[in-house]
């Protein structure tokens, strides 16, 4: 009976024993399972770092090299802003020496006067300006006077002839394009005519008209420095457009509507001397209509613009 007993006390301890081994084996790989799991963890949250990380060097890397590139664009383009401004102020300056030479060649007491239209239009085509292959027609009737009924090529005229009898009296030499009605000059022969002169001005005598009754005031014309026939003349044009605008308004107290720049004007574009086209008034317009038809209202536009050619000249 001992010996039984002994015996199911032995497998008892035994039993125990192993289940002792059994459950640290389990609990042993439990912890190893947890740290494997927390070093997984641990490495993907490296992971993660590690390539946000990445990603921002990369941000930070690109961002240095777009401003590098922009540098880099901004040092290229540098070279050719340069090569623009040099090229700007060689025109310039060639420009300068173009007026200087047609000031020292002009003959100053020399004045081409152009009374605009003629008593029938010639719609023949002509080149806007020398080598153009946009054409014009060679010159057209002009308007007539809602008031009057005068017609501009006849007011024209008038006009002209008053301000080159004008002229002579401040002791200029005055060349006439016309001195009647009935001629057939296109707008490009009547510029040579001034560029043969070696003008010191051409004045455009012209009147104006519009849709609308109600506008009316003086203008002059001139091109633009951008002109690719005379660019380099614009200068001294706007010069002369200038000065007898405003003299012209100080004599007449006529609405000063400034000077327009164009480079649509073939009696513009053919010249190789200053030139100006003073519209005088609006012919649509009844008031102005009547006063430029007038010999006191005349005389005022004449002496306003002898006054403006003097003071062009005297610079």
């Amino acid at each position: 009976m001992s010996n039984k007993k002994n015996k199911i006390i032995y497998v008892t301890i035994i039993s125990i024993s192993v289940i002792s081994i059994i459950l640290g084996v389990v609990k042993l790989a439990l912890m190893v399972s947890k740290n494997k799991s927390d070093n997984e963890k641990l490495s993907n949250s490296i992971n993660t770092i590690s390539v946000k990380d990445q990603q921002n060097n990369n941000e930070m890397l690109n961002s240095v090299k777009e401003e590098n590139e922009i540098e880099e664009k901004e040092q290229e383009m540098q070279p050719t802003f340069v090569e623009e401004n040099k090229t700007e102020e060689e025109k310039t300056k060639k420009n300068e020496e173009t007026v200087s030479t047609i000031r020292k060649t002009a003959n100053n007491k020399v004045i081409v006067i152009d009374p605009g239209h003629q008593t029938k239009g010639n719609s023949e085509k002509e080149p806007i300006g020398p080598g153009a292959t946009e054409t014009k027609a060679k010159v057209t009737g002009g308007a007539t006077g809602i008031s009057t009924g005068k017609t501009e090529y006849q007011l024209n005229l008038e006009v002209a002839l008053k301000l080159r009898d004008a002229l002579e009296n401040e002791g200029y030499t005055v060349i006439m394009t016309r001195t009647t009605n009935d001629v057939n000059l296109s707008n490009s022969e009547r510029a040579q005519i001034a560029n043969e002169a070696k003008a010191a001005a051409f004045i455009r005598i012209h009147a104006n008209s519009v849709d609308s009754s109600s506008v009316k005031g003086v203008l002059t014309m001139c091109q633009t420095s951008n002109n690719e026939y005379n660019g380099y003349l614009a200068s001294e044009s706007y010069k002369l457009s200038r000065a007898v605008l405003d003299n012209f308004v100080k004599e007449t107290g006529a609405v000063n509507k400034g000077v327009t720049r164009t480079d649509t004007m073939s009696g513009i574009n053919w010249c190789t001397v200053p030139t100006t086209i003073v519209e005088m008034g609006f012919m649509s317009n009844a008031e102005e209509d009547e006063l430029m038809a007038t010999e006191e209202y005349q005389n005022k536009m004449v002496v306003g613009m002898v006054k403006g050619i003097n003071e062009f000249l005297s610079e």
